[in-house]
């Protein structure tokens, strides 16, 4: 699966947790394909195992934070409130923004040795 809007850094702690984290703010006509991207990778991630996320320190192989700040020129910024629905793969954002305004999006994934190899291999990271 190739990404075009979300580009993904990753980082290692010293417990060996991988962290994944892509930030992109794109014109607000590549919101569509941003969210659908954002969707396209926890799609995948609930896949990989539907028992996650969840906190690794209790056992779970994955978790993430999804974050959306919708921007409108001139104005404070307004945080959006993400909700991924597993079971159907649907991502809202509550308020959705207008046809002016742009997202700000971070997704941080992180995981277990496991999780990292199969992401690494389904999104062509290296």
């Amino acid at each position: 699966m190739n990404l075009q809007l979300l580009d993904f850094d990753c980082t290692e702690d010293a417990e060996g947790v991988v962290c994944w984290d892509a930030l992109a703010q794109p014109a607000p006509a590549y919101n569509t394909a941003l969210l659908h991207e954002a969707t396209q990778v926890l799609q995948w991630a609930h896949g990989f195992d539907s028992h996650g996320p969840g906190p690794l320190e209790h056992g779970a192989d994955w978790d993430f934070d999804l974050q959306v700040t919708l921007i409108t020129p001139g104005l404070a910024p307004q945080v959006s409130q993400p909700r991924f629905v597993p079971s159907t793969g649907q991502l809202t954002l509550w308020p959705a923004p207008t046809a002016l305004q742009s997202l700000s999006l971070s997704l941080t994934l992180s995981g277990t040795a496991g999780f990292v190899q199969a992401f690494r291999a389904q999104f062509g990271l290296p």
